[in-house]
């Protein structure tokens, strides 16, 4: 389907917000409707300009997968890698990219088991270059040998045995073994034992591929320094020729970014088409295939559209805040404004009330969590993180912010029925304050915490607590409980998460606990909470959100929760739980090779991390997007927004 409409599963839970805002005769709300066949215009000459939040923090695709994996990157790099197979929108069904076919299964060739999959021919790198065969086998030994982390790492599953950080949580050690090319148009990956779902067709499977002619030097060079990974993450990524629609041009840091059309790009002109009876159909505008799948279309078309791209280039530019960045809407100085969690509600009269500018509401597929680092004292202690878990009160929380937030009480939310778990644990749901405060105070007194002044509730009708009390807070260790720092964005980032660590703050301070909410720079923040080695213990509580990936395999309990995720080694497991059970779930899950088997490994690690509260999820936001009316989008209702297919960039054109 081309790299345009690509959902990568490793970046970012289903909730549906019936979301009614009333049109003024300026603006317009869509809300999700039913889809029907459009047909986009040839190519023109408009210029993109989309309005982002926060710069980008590289070029290299590479550090973008590990370190530097931030969306605002993605937005600017996420439409130039291709993969061997892609995620169709707005159904989500897994379709070839590169491959010719759907996933091949695995055939066990003695201990191992190999997949051999056929690549398309006549897929060029901008610079004419054919990808091959040897592109996917130089993406795969260039991780492993440089043993990268984060995105690599997590759909590269390398086979270790002699890795004793891998042996200690995986006595099996399973993984892939090998990547090699066969022939230009053949390639045979090797695992050590029969792939699973998320590891083969949701894993390597999805894993972007990088053009071996541009990156061989560099990467030779970084293989010669003493710290290869580094040095190839330091390394420029300007001048990289693409695989997909744009192609990367320049920057200036704090100001924009900039991508140029892909005029050879493999997909152009590709029609897409969606049926009733499930069947994704995309054609080349040459005759050059046809090819359908899930399906044999004998259904109604529910969606057609054309991929471009139809703008000449594309222009990111970078503002403080989505106050700014309206206000460049409403002027016309940008066409869009890309945001992960979409605009504040406050902000929904704003672009309603202003002539020429549409807005879209979308539920959302990410949530927003409450992180603790267990590394450290109190937050290792299951009791204390039990605590806060109850003093915390989402649904005033929604109150407060007017309704535009929804509570959450697991990873995955009610309405994604296919993959939640009804009988999951809502630890405090429905209690009142001084419930919540006695049972707070329960938990704590059980994991062996004690007070020089225990904590008492005042009896008033305000809920006050009595002055003086709650004071001199021990830790099962004996040791003083220090003022804890808590680490959230500013509320131009994020208004609602900037007001739940003001509360949770507050509420902490009932039982004694002193937390600092203090507000971080986001891409500070990020640094912070994902240093390796000894630096992953310089925080104590962080906010943040994540995207659900996808919402057909949810797989991200394995990459933030397993022991061998950890941050401090490179993965994406910020507060450093470390649970054999949990962990044996992750590598049922990994092992599962039928949706019933998965499902039944992401309810349960699911429920446990419910009850062990690495993570406080606290809730997730109807995504609200705003945008020049003269934009033609073959599609706005999608999960998460358009900005979960980056401002659809290949798609989208304008009106005449």
């Amino acid at each position: 389907m081309g790299t345009s409409q690509r959902l990568w599963t490793w970046i970012a839970v289903v909730a549906l917000l019936a979301f009614v805002a009333a049109a003024c005769s300026q603006g317009t709300t869509t809300e999700s409707t039913s889809t029907t066949a459009t047909t986009a215009p040839g190519a023109s000459s408009f210029t993109y300009k989309l309005g982002i939040l926060k710069d980008i923090r590289t070029d290299n695709f590479w550090a973008y997968m590990d370190p530097e994996a931030t969306v605002w990157t993605r937005y600017v790099l996420g439409n130039q890698h291709p993969a061997l197979f892609t995620l169709a929108a707005p159904s989500w069904q897994l379709v070839p990219d590169l491959a010719t076919g759907q996933p091949n299964n695995a055939e066990q060739v003695g201990d191992d088991w190999d997949i051999t999959q056929e690549l398309r021919e006549g897929y060029m790198w901008s610079d004419g270059t054919p990808v091959t065969a040897n592109d996917v086998a130089f993406t795969f030994n260039t991780a492993a040998d440089f043993k990268l982390g984060g995105n690599w790492a997590a759909a590269f599953r390398l086979y270790a045995p002699d890795d004793p950080a891998t042996t200690d949580v995986d006595e099996s050690a399973e993984g892939i073994k090998s990547v090699e090319a066969v022939d230009d148009y053949t390639v045979k990956i090797t695992f050590s034992s029969e792939p699973g779902l998320a590891v083969w067709q949701m894993g390597v499977g999805l894993m972007p591929i990088l053009p071996q002619h541009f990156w061989q030097s560099v990467v030779d060079e970084a293989a010669a320094s003493d710290d290869p990974s580094t040095t190839l993450y330091a390394a420029s990524g300007e001048g990289e020729p693409s695989a997909g629609a744009l192609i990367y041009d320049s920057r200036e840091p704090g100001a924009y970014a900039k991508n140029v059309a892909n005029p050879n790009a493999y997909y152009a002109g590709t029609q897409y088409t969606f049926y009733s009876d499930g069947t994704f159909e995309q054609a080349n505008a040459d005759g050059g295939f046809d090819e359908k799948y899930d399906g044999t279309g004998t259904g109604d078309i529910t969606l057609q559209y054309s991929e471009g791209p139809f703008a000449k280039d594309v222009i990111y530019s970078i503002y403080s805040d989505q106050n700014a960045a309206i206000l460049a809407l409403k002027s016309g100085e940008i066409d869009f404004v890309l945001s992960p969690t979409g605009l504040s509600a406050g902000l929904k009269d704003e672009v309603l009330n202003s002539p020429g500018l549409s807005l879209i509401a979308n539920p959302s597929n990410g949530f927003r969590y409450l992180a603790f680092n267990l590394r450290t004292s109190p937050m290792k202690y299951k009791g204390f993180r039990q605590a806060i878990g109850c003093l915390t009160q989402k649904e005033f929380l929604q109150t407060l912010l007017g309704g535009a937030i929804i509570p959450m009480y697991s990873l995955i939310p009610e309405l994604n029925s296919a993959w939640a778990n009804p009988n999951v644990e809502q630890i405090c749901k429905g209690l009142g304050e001084q419930e919540r405060f006695d049972q707070a105070i329960q938990y704590l007194k059980d994991a062996g915490f004690t007070w020089a002044v225990e904590p008492a509730w005042d009896g008033g009708t305000a809920g006050n607590l009595l002055p003086g009390t709650g004071t001199g807070l021990t830790d099962p260790d004996g040791k003083a409980v220090p003022e804890l720092e808590l680490l959230a964005p500013g509320p131009g980032y994020d208004p609602q998460r900037s007001t739940a660590s003001i509360w949770i703050a507050q509420w902490s301070g009932w039982m004694g606990i002193t937390v600092k909410a203090t507000i971080t720079d986001f891409n500070v923040l990020v640094d912070k909470v994902f240093a390796t080695g000894d630096d992953a213990r310089d925080w104590d509580m962080y906010i943040l959100s994540w995207g659900g990936g996808n919402p057909a395999l949810p797989d991200f309990h394995e990459v933030f929760f397993a022991s061998w995720q950890d941050s401090a080694d490179g993965g994406f497991n910020t507060p450093g739980y470390n649970d054999t059970g949990f962990d044996a779930l992750a590598k049922d899950f990994l092992a599962a090779t039928d949706i019933p088997s998965a499902k039944v490994a992401v309810q349960k690690m699911d429920a446990k991390i419910v009850q062990d509260l690495p993570y406080l999820v606290l809730f997730t936001t109807p995504v609200l997007e705003a945008y020049n009316s003269k934009l033609v989008f073959p599609f706005t209702n999608v999960l998460d927004g358009l900005a979960n297919l980056n401002g659809m960039p290949a798609a989208v054109h304008i009106s005449d």
